[in-house]
């Protein structure tokens, strides 16, 4: 329906219920289109640069309400509503606990948001369409939400639609009695359903449903991998990029699901002896309650980070993972991974800033590495713990001690582990069994903002180096930076926006530079090619034979190391 044909009359709908009531009439009249549950009445932005208009719904229902009979199930489709949904306003976080342990957004949040530059006039949809880009947030699959990531700069000059999504995390997404009454990841089923409706609907907002681009950061990259591999997301997308997270990540990968599932029922005391038992005592007690009791399974301080995540399922239901990742095969399509220069300054940078949990990590070194570096699970041989972590601290640390004077190398660490090992073996498999192109780059600039600045004690983390998540605030506004109100910083924005997009209608991405962005090599064994963005804003081919100190860790006694 064409945004002229717009009546005097306009509604309102209350999310959770899908029923629609009258509102006064608007004196301009806002964009409105019709989904396969209903009809939208959304609004209009602007993008930061050009101040361009974008067309926004937001709150948009992908699934029904995750509540009452519907906690712990597989996604359920929309019920159609009555009147105009009004998509002016987003429909919050799923229900989590960040990492100020506080319990933050709500159980009814499968919603996602559609931001686009042109609606195509009635009758007109099968013309020329757009790309698409698909965003799937992170926060370790236990916080976070989709309206934190906008396409403001990403649309700023460019005709795509942008497509960002919600998805139920912590025990309420990722809960698993390893049966066919709760197998698990329903939160990357979510994920499944949100693209699906995508599938269905895009078209209505212009865009182009066979290109399809899912995009992703930490958790979303992760996310981006897994959906690579996952044969529930088939068909549903055409390109992926990975930023700064993998399946491979120890943190992306959640062990022992089922034990942690029956403490969490007996936590709130339900019986635990039938799986049967489990979801419909789990299903009375309070969502607030639930989310909660994840900080009975941190160990120290927000570790380890993902305690309920995605994990192997059992069962004779369709399943998500149907395998460890590195078993699995993969989807056909280009893809494009990428970490930082210094990846563990999340969560580094609190440990960092913070005397006093330098002294704690020194003390308690053997204890709580394994939370840290999330092995705990994976130790091959329970007997070797303690010489685990001291070949860790001795490769990192020498013989010195952690203190505010190896800051460093508690960074290297952690980057190491976390990110860069982990996403760059994930990069190197997927090319060697990918008959499509994989690229990779490595963020290495330094602008005004960095997201460690929220984790810095000090509330600044400038000298610390590129942190986790710098490079997405130059492609998509994010909540921690805003790089076009610096000039040396804007700089960066278009080039960054141009590599995305080109990526998004190619499969091949364009940094503009005379640089030849060379695909990872498909035998494993080769030195990692990549792109690395240097802090003068170039664009220098490398190739990195030890990405990541893969060398060290896979000769540690750890299983994710010797998968079969």
């Amino acid at each position: 329906m064409s945004v002229a044909s717009w009546s005097v009359v306009a509604y309102i709908c209350l999310t959770s219920a899908a029923i629609c009531y009258p509102t006064a009439a608007s004196s301009s009249p806002p964009p409105r289109v019709r989904v396969d549950s209903g009809e939208l009445s959304g609004g209009v932005e602007h993008t930061l640069i050009s101040g361009r208009p974008l067309y926004a719904f937001l709150g948009v229902p992908y699934a029904s309400p995750p509540v009452y009979e519907n906690r712990f199930k597989e996604p359920q489709p929309v019920k159609p509503w009555m009147g105009v949904w009004n998509a002016t306003i987003a429909g919050g976080d799923c229900l989590g606990l960040d990492s100020t342990f506080s319990v933050v957004g709500r159980e009814d949040c499968l919603y996602l948001n559609v931001y686009t530059p042109k609606l195509p006039q009635e009758g007109q949809i099968s013309g020329d369409l757009m790309n698409v880009v698909v965003f799937i947030h992170g926060g370790v699959f236990q916080f976070g939400s989709g309206i934190g990531y906008s396409p403001h700069y990403l649309l700023d000059s460019e005709d795509f639609v942008y497509v960002s999504i919600n998805y139920r995390l912590g025990p309420l997404g990722f809960a698993s009695t390893g049966d066919d009454l709760l197998p698990g990841n329903n939160g990357l089923k979510d994920q499944v359903a949100a693209l699906k409706w995508v599938q269905r609907n895009i078209a209505t907002f212009g865009g182009n449903n066979d290109s399809v681009t899912i995009t992703g950061m930490s958790a979303g990259g992760a996310s981006v991998h897994y959906h690579a591999l996952s044969p529930m997301s088939e068909g549903l997308f055409n390109r992926g990029i990975a930023e700064s997270g993998s399946a491979f990540c120890g943190w992306a990968l959640t062990e022992n699901t089922i034990q942690k599932t029956k403490e969490l029922a007996e936590l709130l005391g339900c019986s635990t002896y039938y799986s049967k038992d489990i979801v419909e005592c789990l299903r009375s007690r309070p969502a607030l309650a639930i989310a909660d009791s994840l900080k009975n399974f941190l160990v120290w301080k927000y570790n380890p980070l993902t305690p309920f995540g995605p994990t192997v399922e059992t069962g004779e239901t369709e399943r998500f993972l149907t395998d460890l990742p590195e078993n699995l095969p993969i989807q056909n399509v280009p893809l494009l991974f990428s970490f930082t220069e210094d990846e563990g300054l999340i969560p580094g940078a609190e440990f960092i800033s913070d005397e006093e949990t330098l002294v704690d990590m020194e003390s308690n070194w053997n204890e709580i590495l394994p939370f840290i570096l999330d092995y705990n699970n994976t130790i091959s041989d329970e007997s070797l713990r303690s010489e685990i972590a001291q070949k860790i601290k001795t490769f990192y640390f020498g013989n010195n001690t952690v203190s505010v004077n190896t800051k460093n190398e508690v960074i290297k660490m952690l980057t190491d582990r976390l990110y860069q090992e982990p996403v760059a073996r994930a990069a190197r498999h997927s090319a060697s069994i990918n008959k499509s192109p994989v690229y990779f780059y490595e963020f290495s600039y330094r602008g005004k903002y960095s997201f460690a600045d929220i984790y810095s004690k000090s509330g600044s983390s400038q000298g610390m180096g590129v942190s986790h998540g710098d490079d997405t605030m130059y492609v998509i506004k994010t909540g921690y930076g805003d790089p076009h109100d610096n000039v040396e910083d804007a700089k960066l924005i278009p080039v960054m926006v141009n590599m995305w997009l080109s990526f998004a209608k190619t499969g091949v991405p364009d940094v503009g530079s005379s640089a030849v962005w060379s695909p990872v090599s498909k035998n494993p064994s080769d030195p990692l090619k990549l792109i690395k963005i240097t802090q003068n804003q170039t664009f220098e081919q490398q190739e990195y034979s030890n990405p990541g100190n893969h060398s060290f860790w896979s000769t540690l006694p750890l299983t994710e190391y010797h998968a079969t």
